[in-house]
């Protein structure tokens, strides 16, 4: 009876320490954005996001352009999230969390808070965003 417990119980602890791994790497990733935005490191930003990046009618070169011309308009900007709420289902996962975001250019800022929804998917070993940008 316990050899038979503990043949169940094992898989699951497994399965559990591989979920917690893969949410460490979801985290990893979510701080890279945001070292890359407070930084305005175009590739660092760029890689935590998916060449099949597509959101409405953005895709990844799209995003590229975008986030680009923040980097070169501001002079400071600082990002910030907290509370992140990650559910991971297979190969996919999906982030909510609430973010702050201050830009300034010449003296003069703009303040921006807010909920967003980050839509992943793993990429060999690699977590990516996919959309939600």
């Amino acid at each position: 009876m316990r050899r038979s417990f503990l043949s169940f119980l094992l898989p699951i602890l497994f399965l559990l320490a591989c979920q917690v791994s893969e949410e460490e790497k979801i985290y990893q990733l979510l701080n890279r954005r945001q070292e890359a935005l407070q930084k305005r490191d175009l590739s660092l930003y760029l890689s935590c996001i998916s060449n099949a990046y597509q959101d409405k009618e953005e895709d990844f070169s799209r995003l590229q352009k975008r986030i680009e011309g923040y980097f070169k308009t501001f002079d400071r900007i600082s990002y910030f999230s907290w509370d992140r709420s990650i559910q991971i289902d297979g190969e996919t996962a999906i982030v909510l969390q609430p973010f702050h975001l201050e830009v300034e250019k010449g003296g003069k800022g703009n303040r921006y808070s807010g909920k967003e929804v980050l839509f992943l998917k793993k990429e060999g070993k690699e977590w990516k965003i996919i959309k939600g940008l």
